[in-house]
């Protein structure tokens, strides 16, 4: 017995009202909306208090017409008496499905007027499911009765589809609020991270604009150093030092010219050792010279009896030049370039990252500043759509 569907056909009979469309600014839009929502919950209470009524004559009248159904003799009907027990089982349990009906009209808590219709679908779905076997069932011999109830159900159903389809707008209007509050929820949250994403582009430029000035400033000291008399002096020292170098590299060459290594070989040609250290000097003579002042080719020279003296004052010389360049070196003093040109290589990385981190917060900027005016328009669009003009 499917009586209510009301649900379904709710819209098709939609009253046609001339409406005239309201301007807001958009900073009105919230004082806007909790106006229409005490509205709406007024008119929500008030057609609580109707349909709340129209159940207490529903279920007064489905009282007395449930005593008639009850007090229906069915033994005097004639028919096998099968029939008859079905039809009583049928009854017992149709009236039992009407009572826990009734009972769950009366009890319902809801006070929203979505949540009430579909409370009231689904008291109504469970009894169809419930009763729907037994009413067919009742009514093989059981005219009258069941056809008074059935005719009540319907005038119910017709009245609440009245109710119902009359203010069909509070609950489409509750459910535009609350699309519109969601998005300006969302435009809030949009706005605040705007403004700190600003705000961190803000300190992010200070901090490059920061970063560049200290690093100028670094220059700036660099460039004093480099016009100093001390640094000149100490380019010249370091050109003095390449002079010298080129010098001891022409004194090694000359000491080596001096060793006869083939006569050195064939004296430690039996020791392996000794051979392979000879090998080694000899590739790279000038290397070995440098690291332990000639002391290795001197012992050579000495043990194979191969050395003189115009060798010895070629080493001397050698060493006397070396010494004149390691007594240069530690005297070069750069005068905190080093330390300079490493604080601004580390300055200019920092601020390399200081831009990379700004060009992200701005595309971030971007992509919000897109969200926003989507929710903008999304917002008008639905209030549009409720006869309100945002200006």
């Amino acid at each position: 017995m499917r009586i209510f569907s009301f649900l379904k056909k709710l819209g098709k009979e939609k009253e046609i009202q001339e409406t005239v469309s309201e301007k807001l600014a958009f900073s009105e839009i919230e004082s806007w909306l909790e106006k229409k929502v005490k509205e709406n919950e007024f008119k929500e209470k008030e057609i609580l208090v109707i349909v709340k009524d129209k159940i207490r004559e529903f279920n007064e009248d489905l009282k007395i017409k449930i005593v008639f159904l009850k007090n229906f003799d069915v033994e005097s009907k004639k028919a096998e008496d099968r029939i008859k027990g079905i039809v009583s089982d049928s009854r017992i349990q149709y009236i039992g499905a009407v009572d826990n009906l009734m009972d769950n009209l009366e009890n319902f808590k809801e006070t929203k007027f979505s949540e009430l219709t579909k409370r009231i679908d689904k008291i109504f779905s469970s009894f169809n499911k419930a009763s729907f076997k037994n009413y067919e069932r009742a009514t093989i011999l059981i005219g009258k009765e069941m056809a008074n109830i059935k005719e009540g159900f319907k005038t119910f159903s017709k009245d609440l589809l009245k109710i119902f389809n009359h203010n069909k707008e509070i609950g489409e209007l509750f459910q535009n609020i609350e699309f519109i509050k969601s998005k300006l929820n969302s435009l809030n949250f949009v706005e605040k991270d705007l403004v700190e994403i600003n705000e961190s582009i803000v300190f992010l430029n200070e901090k490059i604009k920061q970063e560049e000035k200290d690093n100028q400033e670094l220059l700036r000291e660099i460039k004093e150093i480099k016009q100093s008399e001390d640094y000149k002096n100490m380019l010249e020292k370091k050109e003095k030092i390449n002079v010298f170098k080129e010098e001891s590299k022409n004194n090694i060459l000359n000491l080596k010219q001096l060793i006869d290594f083939k006569a050195l070989a064939n004296f430690f040609h039996i020791n392996k050792e000794q051979m392979k250290i000879l090998k080694e000097y000899k590739e790279n003579f000038q290397t070995n010279f440098e690291k332990d002042n000639g002391k290795q080719i001197i012992s050579f020279l000495d043990e194979s009896k191969l050395n003189n003296e115009e060798i010895l004052e070629k080493i001397r010389k050698a060493n006397f030049k070396l010494e004149e360049i390691n007594n240069y070196e530690q005297s070069i003093n750069d005068y905190g370039l080093s330390k300079l040109n490493y604080k601004i290589k580390e300055r200019s990385i920092e601020i390399d990252n200081l831009k990379i981190e700004k060009f992200k917060k701005e595309k971030r900027d971007e992509r919000l500043k897109e969200n926003k005016e989507d929710l903008i328009d999304l917002l008008k669009q639905k209030l549009s759509k409720m006869n309100v003009e945002v200006v």
